[in-house]
């Protein structure tokens, strides 16, 4: 019973880890070949956000994350419940693979659960985790949207191709939110 959940919960895991590479990691792999002089800091300075982390960056990749995380910044400020909850769970998002790892890890040790159990459980709550963030990527979409279209009222880029690259980059960084590794 147990290889059948296993195989039930990496099933959404596969297609997840698919979906990233195929509309992410090719158009992430271009975008960070492009400099559009204008740096993370800058942009999100000029959307109206304090500047974050990763401010000298000045490639297309980062500044379409930076669109997007503007964009749900802006949900979030105008009130949005869900963008919200979609900010808090990318956090437990990049966590929760260790946690569940611990807890198997624990729960093989002590001899309490089989190491089959453990297992797929761990794998199953990946799983169950990956799922609700499939469900939750309306969000990522309308942030986008919002993000965009604050990019273009602000006139941060010089150049068009450009803007139309970060664009590109903003609205395929939306599935890299869903795979949780």
């Amino acid at each position: 019973m147990w290889k059948l959940l296993l195989l039930l919960s990496i099933i959404p895991l596969a297609g997840a880890w698919a979906a990233r590479h195929w509309f992410w990691t090719r158009v992430r792999i271009e975008g960070l070949r492009r400099d559009c002089e204008t740096s993370v800091k800058d942009l999100r300075v000029r959307m109206g956000l304090p500047a974050g982390r990763r401010g000298s960056e000045t490639h297309a990749a980062a500044l379409g994350n930076a669109v997007r995380e503007c964009g749900l910044a802006l949900l979030e400020r105008e009130g949005d419940a869900i963008a919200k909850s979609r900010t808090k769970g990318a956090y437990l998002t990049r966590a929760l693979p260790a946690l569940v790892a611990v807890v198997a890890v624990f729960a093989i040790f002590s001899k309490r659960v089989p190491g089959g159990w453990a297992v797929a459980g761990a794998v199953g709550v990946v799983a169950i985790w990956t799922l609700l963030r499939l469900t939750g990527m309306a969000v990522e979409w309308r942030a986008v949207a919002r993000g965009t279209e604050l990019l273009k009222a602000s006139r941060a880029l010089k150049r068009v191709d450009d803007e139309q690259e970060v664009i590109r980059c903003a609205k395929a960084s939306v599935w890299s939110t869903v795979w949780p590794f």
